[in-house]
């Protein structure tokens, strides 16, 4: 490729690097440079200096040196790329990561496995003068642009570089372009496929009026009632705390009084929740007040206080390697433990022998693996080699945390766990799985849940993207039980969908209207989790009506519709 054709591809370079950063590498552009940026094309190259960068982030000067790059953008994407140089970047302050602009948080976590990790990662893209992995200066410059006044903005950081000159390997930038494209063009081609099913399904003739259906997240029968536990598990040395959320027909005993089995569901948080957020509240009141007992767990050593330590210095790690083989076995205990209580405390009304559990993120891992998912090692380490190149499936934010679950080859037994099935506990019944961390798992692994699953993800997530994470489960899944439900304009969290509206969709009114759909779509998933629970678990086919498409083309609220596939050619 001549000089002149890798011109035209500079010219765009800048906006492949934004892209990279917004998508799923949340440091990817800032240490390019001290003084001179070089762009190496295999063994082609040019190079321009940072203080050409400087001038163009101060007022916009776009000199000789940056024309190739720059000069071919409209006007509205060179503003854009300017205000994204020399803003100071609010988003790591939010999610999951927590308060990144901070320098001393941010150094712990990149000095924990995970940011380890992603420097590395990127350093094969951000190299030193000499052409080796830049992942030590990405560090050091992102530390000190925290720790200065101006904060953590690209350009703040480019300024901060230990280092004379860094080179870009555009082969392995445009490697990542493409993947990310290639991710963004299957999501588009996932959100329309299920437009599509749901509009044809609300076509379909019906004597059922859906959208006149109860609200059954707004439907309080029962009282509720909530009972700490503390679980103590001596075959691990484990000391965890549990919520039971109880209707009040557990204790109804009265002689007009008919004896029926109330269902049973686990709730598994996320990576760096816990039991007390209070969406995890709000589901589970309205679970219990729908007639289930509903235990919500504390993940130690995966929880917030866990991640809060990391923080603080307390430890090295974002959360403990063990999570992947302890947080299902927390089920398990949780479980045997209710079992042994069920006569004293609740007449033995508690039905055990069919739960229902749901997990968010890095709980939909658990759910799934306490449901017989087993972790495909081999398939895991070649996705996690620092050294293998950027594909649609490992450009991917939360193979940060599921590549953590190799680090367990050190002990042979408990790695032996995620891949034998040793952690599937037969009385789970149903699995409702929202954003999912799923690629450990594989289509061998995941092909061994035979339980009925409901997968829930949003088409902007990018913690746990909806195509490598939702969608590949979906498919990988063997049993005919399966729900997929797709969100429009929605992202891990709340916070991370308003950041990503404001940036796609600028000009819009969209996050006036999401701000006013965002809870009510919170309430229309609680009522399809009832919903499931109650045909699944207690085989009460009243209920089917809401596990329809239609139902959900019927009642979901703009901007943040939600789909239901039952299939995916």
């Amino acid at each position: 490729m001549c000089l002149k054709n890798i011109s035209k591809r500079f010219r765009w370079l800048s906006k492949v690097i934004a892209t990279a950063f917004f998508s799923s590498m949340a440091a990817a552009l800032p240490a390019v440079s001290a003084e001179t940026i070089y762009f190496d094309y295999g063994y082609l190259g040019r190079a321009i200096s940072t203080a050409s960068l400087e001038a163009f982030v101060e007022d916009g000067t776009v000199n000789d040196e940056l024309a190739p790059y720059i000069g071919g953008m409209s006007a509205s994407s060179r503003q854009e790329l300017q205000q994204f140089l020399g803003t100071p970047l609010p988003a790591l302050n939010t999610g999951a990561l927590g308060r990144l602009s901070d320098p001393f948080v941010l150094s712990q976590w990149l000095h924990a496995p995970t940011g380890e990790l992603m420097l590395t990662r990127l350093g094969a893209m951000i190299q030193t003068q000499g052409r080796q992995n830049g992942h030590q200066a990405i560090r050091g410059a992102l530390v000190a642009a925290a720790a200065d006044p101006e904060g953590l903005s690209v350009m703040n950081v480019i300024r901060f570089s230990p280092t004379e000159a860094v080179r870009l390997n555009l082969l392995k930038i445009l490697a990542l372009s493409r993947s990310i494209s290639a991710n963004e063009k299957a999501t588009k081609q996932l959100v329309s496929m299920a437009i599509e099913q749901s509009e044809a399904a609300a076509l379909q003739v019906s004597s059922i009026n859906y959208s006149a259906l109860p609200i059954l997240s707004d439907i309080d029968q029962f009282e509720v009632t909530k009972q700490p536990l503390v679980l103590e598990d001596p075959s691990r040395d484990r000391t965890y705390a549990a919520d039971l959320y109880l209707p009040s027909s557990v204790h109804d005993l009265s002689p007009n009084t008919q004896i029926e089995s109330i269902p049973v569901m686990v709730v598994s948080h996320g990576y760096g929740d816990d039991r007390h957020l209070s969406d995890i509240v709000t589901l589970a009141q309205s679970l219990a007040a729908n007639g289930f007992a509903v235990a919500v767990l504390e993940h130690i050593g995966s929880n917030r206080d866990y991640r809060s330590n990391l923080s603080r210095g307390l430890t090295q790690e974002s959360f403990e390697t063990m999570a992947f083989v302890n947080r299902p076995l927390d089920i398990t205990f949780l479980l045997d433990t209710l079992e042994q209580k069920n006569s004293a405390e609740f007449q033995s009304r508690l039905q055990l022998d069919r739960v229902g559990v749901i997990g968010r993120s890095f709980g939909g891992y658990t759910a799934l693996a306490v449901a017989g998912a087993t972790v495909d090692i081999e398939r895991l380490q070649n996705q996690c080699d620092p050294a293998a190149g950027f594909t649609p499936d490992t450009v991917n934010m939360a193979l940060l945390i599921q590549c953590r679950a190799l680090e367990l080859a050190a002990y042979p037994k408990s790695i032996q766990r995620l891949s034998d099935g040793s952690l599937k506990d037969n009385r789970v019944s149903l699995v409702i799985a929202s954003a999912p961390l799923t690629s450990l798992f594989g289509p061998q692994g995941m092909g061994y849940v035979d339980a009925p699953v409901v997968i829930m993800g949003g088409a902007h997530d990018m913690t746990s993207p909806i195509v490598p994470e939702q969608m590949h489960a979906f498919q990988w899944l063997q049993t005919n039980q399966k729900y997929f439900y797709l969100a429009e304009n929605t992202a891990h969290t709340p916070e991370m969908s308003r950041f990503i509206l404001t940036r796609v969709h600028p000009q819009s009114d969209i996050l006036d209207r999401f701000d006013q759909s965002e809870r009510a779509l919170f309430s229309l998933t609680i009522s399809l989790m009832i919903a499931h629970g109650k045909v699944h678990l207690l085989e009460d086919e009243s209920y089917r009506p809401y596990l329809s498409a239609a139902y959900v083309q019927a009642v979901s609220p703009e901007p943040t519709r939600l789909h239901l596939i039952r299939a995916i050619p």
